[in-house]
């Protein structure tokens, strides 16, 4: 979905090394294939959507020995464990009753869940954090899984605003099932709306983040109005990407191509000339 490719980009450019990526082509965000290819990695446009690719990843590496670093590679969720060490130190180890996060890939869920539990195993707290993993409705299979009970694996044709939670065959399903039995967790999807009005208000207190990131937001708001989540707990809620990875949405939110966006900041046209500027001005801050 991009956010994978720019980082390993960075990094092999640093380290003078050749890197590879896979795309599906028209499918992920400018301010990511921007960065992939500003760092001089070169770049492979699937004709098919981030699952047609991940197969063809799969598949090269094993056959032309070229190392893999998306979520399948267990250095890279060891790596994300590090996330939730900082959200527990930050707790001073007392830690929070919610950890609320986009769910695509799986990736995440799976490394948080492996972490909490070594954190448990330690002693490094004497209790675990409930997961909650928040997939868009129309990028939806583990939600699915989910309300079977896990029984059966689940796969769709993914589609949603949010491009970095845009998957229907997530690879690290069965480390996330796992993750979210042990912590006790649950799974919820949100609509392209929900996503991108709580993507608005996250931007509007200059924080700033792309769709797939708001999926935790709209998620606990969604949580909190059904009485999952109580009002007395401590929810953390997981940010993942920033609003400049993929300004596409963010646009066409605030430009009328999102007819339902609640929060929309429409910008306006006025003529060169000092009264027409001045009334525009007053207007706005009437």
């Amino acid at each position: 979905t991009g956010n994978t490719s720019a980082s390993m980009a960075a990094y092999a450019a640093m380290a003078d090394l050749p890197a590879l990526v896979f795309i599906p082509a028209g499918k992920i965000a400018m301010g990511k294939l921007a960065q992939a290819l500003a760092y001089g990695a070169k770049t492979l446009q699937v004709e098919g959507d981030f699952d047609d690719a991940m197969r063809l990843v799969r598949q090269i590496c094993d056959e032309m020995s070229i190392y893999l670093l998306n979520s399948l590679n267990p250095f890279r969720l060891e790596g994300q464990k590090s996330i939730v060490f900082e959200i527990l130190n930050g707790f001073h180890w007392s830690p929070p009753d919610w950890i609320v996060l986009p769910a695509g890939n799986l990736g995440n869920t799976a490394a948080f869940g492996k972490a909490l539990y070594e954190a448990r195993q330690l002693g490094l707290i004497d209790r675990v954090p409930r997961l909650a993993a928040i997939q868009a409705e129309g990028a939806n299979p583990f939600y699915q899984s989910y309300l079977g009970n896990f029984a059966e694996r689940k796969q769709v044709k993914a589609q949603t605003v949010a491009t970095a939670i845009r998957i229907g065959d997530p690879v690290s399903y069965e480390r996330a099932v796992r993750a979210l039995k042990w912590t006790d967790g649950i799974v919820e999807q949100v609509s392209d709306n929900e996503i991108m009005d709580a993507k608005a208000i996250v931007d509007r207190v200059g924080i700033g983040c792309e769709p797939a990131s708001a999926a935790s937001v709209a998620g606990t708001r969604k949580l909190i109005c059904r009485g999952v989540i109580k009002p007395e707990e401590t929810v953390i809620g997981l940010l993942t990407g920033n609003l400049l990875k993929d300004p596409e949405g963010t646009v066409a939110y605030h430009t009328g191509q999102w007819p339902e966006g609640k929060y929309a900041n429409m910008p306006l046209e006025v003529e060169a000339k000092f009264e027409a500027v001045r009334s525009a001005i007053e207007a706005v801050l009437e």
